[in-house]
Formats: C-alpha cells, structure tokens, sequence
C-alpha cells in the first residue's frame, strides 16, 4: 500500500470501513453475556445489524492516526435465565461513534420494562468495548501506511 516515502513525510490514508465491519460483526461475541442481580434474567448482545459511515488510518509526518465517524446499530435481546427463553428483543443504536471521543450516546430502543436492565449491566461493557476499537484500529494498520 506504501509508495516512496522518505522519512513517512507524506500523507497516506487507508480506508477501514470493511475491517470495521468485521470487527463490529465479532464484537457480541468478545461481550458476556450478563445476569441481572436477582438472576432471573440474561442480558446478550446478538449481532451487527447496520453499520455506516466512515473509519481510515493516516499517516502524516510520521505520525499514524486514525479518524472515524460511524452509525452502528446492534439487536441486543433479554432472556428468562432458567428457561433461556427470549423476553424481548431491541436496538442498540450507537449513532455518532467518533475518534478520540469515550463520552458518545448508546440507545437503547425497544426493551420496554426491561430498558434498565439494559442500561446498567450491558450498556458499561459495551461502551468500554468500542473504545477500545481506535486502539485495536492503529494497531491492526499502522504498519499498512508506514514505510521501514
């Protein structure tokens, strides 16, 4: 991907978006499933249900950086613990997950009387586990824009 560039001067972009998706694709499963506090209910992430927008790595001067401004949307269901029989299912929308920013809004739609079950067990795992994806993102493609 890398052209002559002396010293890595010169502005080289990459674009991610079908990375991204793949990593949204597997991210329910990097999450756990969570139990609510009296047990008798299960929390799970299902599956990637949208995603759009945009998400590149750059380099400039030498420096990798990353810039990404996504709407991703995620079905999220809760189920009867002992019966693992689905109670509802709802979105989880997320829509403006931007660089260098861990305070983005998550929605939750659809959950009815079970909206903060969803608001207190899995929104905290899922928020700590897209902020991690501008790490994972520089990592996987730093080396894809520099030159040795």
């Amino acid at each position: 991907m890398v052209v002559l560039n002396p010293n890595n001067w010169h502005w080289v972009d990459k674009n991610t978006l079908p990375w991204t998706e793949s990593y949204l694709q597997n991210l329910p499963a990097s999450i756990s499933s969570v139990v609510a506090p009296n047990g008798s209910y299960t929390v799970r992430l299902v599956k990637l249900e949208s995603l759009t927008g945009d998400s590149h790595v750059s380099q400039r001067k030498g420096k990798v950086i990353c810039y990404f401004d996504l709407n991703v949307q995620f079905v999220s269901q809760v189920l009867e613990t002992e019966a693992e029989t689905v109670v509802c299912e709802g979105k989880i929308l997320v829509p403006e997950l931007v660089h260098d920013e861990t305070d983005f809004e998550i929605r939750p739609e659809g959950f009815g009387e079970h909206y903060g079950l969803i608001t207190e067990q899995l929104l905290p795992s899922l928020r700590a586990a897209l902020c991690k994806y501008q790490a994972d993102l520089i990592e996987q493609h730093s080396q894809d824009v520099q030159q040795s």
